[in-house]
């Protein structure tokens, strides 16, 4: 099918000119492979069992590959006989996969295609205890296509997240959000936090808020006066970035429980306020702006390429979207980051006149 193609194609080109550097190994099988895996895991994605769908990693990697053998947290285990790799099969294999730990490993050197095995990561200590089980470091980086939910595909590289498929449609994520857009501009002009901690903190934020799967919204602003007639706080609270006295691990596991404390208050009805020193203000907050659209904003909402997306406008969005553009309209030098309960992120920022709108906003 045309869209499963457009998955395959959309992988490999983002894979390609991801800028990581590739062990051959890590290359990608032709793309016949990849849409007949790919159709193969989208039946499998429908089938589920007393109401629930499974969710694993299938991998290309050989059985005898050494590549895992940087990795000290992962180990192979092989089956005994390959299994067929077929939906039936898979439908039943699934419950022993986490897709969180463990990746299924293929043998497509013929047909039919086989399971062969089961990559196994695992965590440590620290990692538990600054919640750090999505990190890279654990999961092998590998590509590999995660099957997420019915008609749900995401073709990833370790836990990154390059393209997702859902009822035929493909939507590209991008991870440059923070570090090379307006909004990265914007949140570096005027702040004294270093870049690498800015991003350790907010990549951190997103990640927990993502798995706690809430939603909220986020304002970073130039200073608490800059927004004062337009907030009002149910719990107005101070929190101060954590600073750079003691060691660099300290100042680390410091940088992960500020981010999860901040994740967590996303969770109150309400908006959270930071400034730029990403110092806590406070939560709960509401906003005074005018969401009866009386005042036209200029918006602009560019896709994955920085490419213009004409065909989106201001009131196709939900109140929470709107606020925030509004805010970020009324309040120059503000961002705001949109957290929906699907898993979608969006940030939004004023520059040149126009409130500009990135969608699909990945964690890298």
């Amino acid at each position: 099918m045309n869209d499963i193609k457009a998955f395959v194609d959309a992988f490999r080109d983002y894979y390609e000119h991801s800028g990581y550097c590739k062990e051959e190994e890590q290359i990608l099988p032709p793309n016949d492979v990849l849409e007949e895996i790919s159709r193969i895991l989208l039946h499998t994605s429908c089938m589920s069992e007393e109401g629930r769908y499974s969710s694993f990693r299938v991998c290309f990697l050989s059985a005898n590959s050494d590549l895992l053998d940087v990795y000290i947290f992962s180990h192979i285990h092989l089956f005994e006989t390959p299994i067929e790799f077929k939906p039936s099969q898979l439908h039943k294999l699934a419950p022993a996969l986490n897709a969180d730990m463990s990746y299924l490993m293929l043998d497509i050197t013929k047909k039919p295609y086989t399971a062969v095995g089961i990559i196994a990561a695992y965590t440590t200590w620290v990692q538990i205890m600054t919640m750090e089980i999505a990190a890279g470091i654990r999961m092998p980086r590998i590509p590999n296509i995660l099957v997420k939910g019915p008609e749900e595909l995401e073709a990833c590289f370790g836990e990154t997240s390059l393209v997702s498929y859902h009822a035929g449609e493909c939507c590209y994520f991008r991870t440059d959000t923070f570090t090379s857009t307006f909004v990265s501009r914007q949140l570096e002009n005027g702040s004294r936090i270093s870049e690498g901690n800015r991003l350790r903190f907010l990549y951190r934020l997103l990640w927990y808020a993502h798995k706690y799967g809430h939603g909220g919204h986020i304002f970073i602003v130039p200073s608490a006066d800059s927004c004062s007639k337009l907030t009002s706080y149910k719990y107005k609270m101070y929190g101060e970035f954590p600073s750079a006295n003691g060691s660099s691990k300290k100042r680390e596991k410091d940088i992960y429980t500020y981010a999860n404390l901040i994740a967590k208050l996303t969770m109150v009805d309400g908006g959270v306020v930071l400034t730029k020193n990403l110092e806590l203000i406070g939560f709960g907050v509401e906003t005074y702006v005018d969401l009866t659209d009386k005042k036209r904003i200029d918006m602009c909402f560019l896709g994955h390429d920085n490419k213009e997306n004409k065909s989106r406008h201001f009131n196709d969005n939900g109140m929470r979207h709107r606020a925030c553009y509004q805010f970020c309209n009324e309040v120059e030098g503000s961002v705001a980051i949109i957290l929906s309960q699907d898993g979608g992120i969006e940030a939004c920022t004023k520059y040149g006149g126009r409130v500009v709108v990135y969608d699909n906003v990945g964690l890298p």
